[in-house]
């Protein structure tokens, strides 16, 4: 029996289009270590269910402002800035606030120490001192303010803080 060439490529593509890739499980090994004693303890982690649920968007309904973008001022980052070279510091500030970077708008620093502090510090460090006789933003001269103030000539925009 002879078969004709077009029945034979037929036969072909039909039977090349049931083959389809089987579909990989993801295998994944999961191991917990925690406070009650478990070390790389194996975990089983049953397989999701699909959902079925559906995503719709609605570009056009706006539910809220977005206010800004930014970050935070502390003495840990200035104090590492200021130990850049200037033409790698402005590469930074540029990244945050510049025109061809972040452009933050929104920045917080922290009033006395915080955790990200190279000290613990106080502005009053004296107790009762209310008239603030002793009052000194003395630990911020040397990395923070002046990191802000550069941060304020890259931004031509400039920012909240």
């Amino acid at each position: 029996m002879v078969v004709s060439p077009y029945k034979y490529a037929l036969l072909l593509v039909l039977a090349f289009s049931a083959c389809v890739p089987a579909e990989k499980q993801l295998q994944l090994e999961v191991y917990e270590t925690s406070a009650a004693g478990n070390k790389l303890s194996p975990i089983t982690i049953a397989p999701e269910q699909e959902a079925g649920a559906t995503l719709k968007l609605q570009p056009e309904q706006h539910f809220q402002t977005i206010t800004g973008f930014g970050g935070s001022f502390t003495e840990a980052s200035a104090y590492l800035l200021n130990r850049l070279s200037r033409a790698n510091r402005s590469k930074v500030l540029e990244a945050y606030f510049g025109e061809s970077g972040a452009r933050y708008s929104l920045t917080r620093t922290h009033i006395n120490s915080c955790d990200f502090s190279l000290s613990n510090y106080s502005y009053a460090p004296i107790e009762g001192d209310l008239e603030l006789t002793n009052f000194s933003i003395e630990e911020d001269r040397d990395d923070i303010i002046p990191m802000i103030k550069e941060a304020m000539t890259v931004s031509k925009d400039g920012f909240k803080i």
